[in-house]
């Protein structure tokens, strides 16, 4: 059994997707959309971290880290309705993209 998993969600499609897969992966774990347990969720043992990191106020964080070159999936992310469950530190953005196929500066 895997102690830790670290996902690493890259691009429009992969950050998109992971996004998606931890709002599942809070529901199914208990997780509040905050990152604070549910209470039914403090029963059993489901090895919340496999996948999540608990932080100093007992938040649950995802184990994550999220890039892209271009912001627009990362800003929605970081404002939509499960924005508090991540590490903004674990946000890589692109700097000085140009559009595609250009260089970036």
């Amino acid at each position: 059994m895997p102690r830790e998993i670290i996902t690493i969600q890259a691009g429009q499609c992969g950050n998109s997707i992971g996004s998606q897969f931890w709002q599942q992966l809070c529901q199914e774990h208990g997780i509040s959309q905050d990152g604070n347990l549910e209470d039914f969720a403090t029963e059993g043992g489901d090895r919340k971290d496999v996948f999540y990191y608990q932080s100093d106020d007992t938040r649950y964080i995802p184990r994550a880290i999220l890039i892209d070159l271009e912001p627009r999936v990362l800003n929605g992310i970081q404002t939509g309705p499960y924005r508090n469950i991540y590490n903004p530190e674990n946000f890589l953005r692109g700097q000085g993209w140009h559009g595609c196929g250009q260089q970036l500066g």
